[in-house]
């Protein structure tokens, strides 16, 4: 697939959902968003060997949180596609040849705080992570804490971290994988 083929984030096509999570329509993930329609989409937490959660850091220049520490692993189902066979494609994008096994953590409901979308979340170990981070091939970068160093950047830093994260980590969903 070249560049001028591939689509942008806002530019996919997502399933709207109702309440029981059945398709209804289609369309942009940006129509989506900008209607605040309930579509599907997937979150994978990455664990490292240690069981010590992987962070991403946004870019300087994106629209919300910029250059703050996130949840890297997020993504849209494709229309018909499962839940699971997402979170795989999320994984292998951000950490090629890396991801152990993948397993269902939880659901939550679409609400303004997920950004509308019906989230199905998901925990994946990662293999060689000391190899993973240095030899990525994009330039993102990413950080690996444990529980003691979370709750020190939830308590003391809490500007460094987006709203989705002191939200998992408050709710206790961080680090039972």
């Amino acid at each position: 697939m070249n560049s001028e083929t591939t689509l942008s984030c806002d530019d996919e096509p997502v399933e709207i959902v109702d309440a029981a999570g059945r398709p209804l329509a289609m369309v942009s993930a940006g129509e989506a968003h900008r209607q605040s329609l309930p579509h599907r989409a997937v979150l994978v937490l990455f664990l490292d060997l240690e069981a010590r959660i992987i962070l991403g850091r946004r870019a300087a220049f994106a629209p919300a949180y910029p250059g703050r520490w996130d949840l890297p692993g997020r993504g849209h189902a494709r229309p018909g596609e499962a839940f699971l066979d997402a979170a795989l494609r999320v994984g292998q994008a951000l950490f090629p040849g890396r991801c152990g096994r993948f397993r269902f953590a939880y659901a939550v409901a679409a609400t303004r705080d997920t950004a509308f979308e019906t989230l199905h979340v998901f925990w994946c170990r990662l293999t060689e992570i000391s190899l993973a981070l240095e030899s990525l091939p994009q330039k993102e970068e990413f950080l690996a804490v444990n529980a003691d160093e979370m709750t020190a950047l939830a308590a003391d830093f809490r500007e460094l971290l987006t709203p989705e994260v002191i939200d998992a980590f408050e709710y206790g969903r961080l680090f039972d994988g």
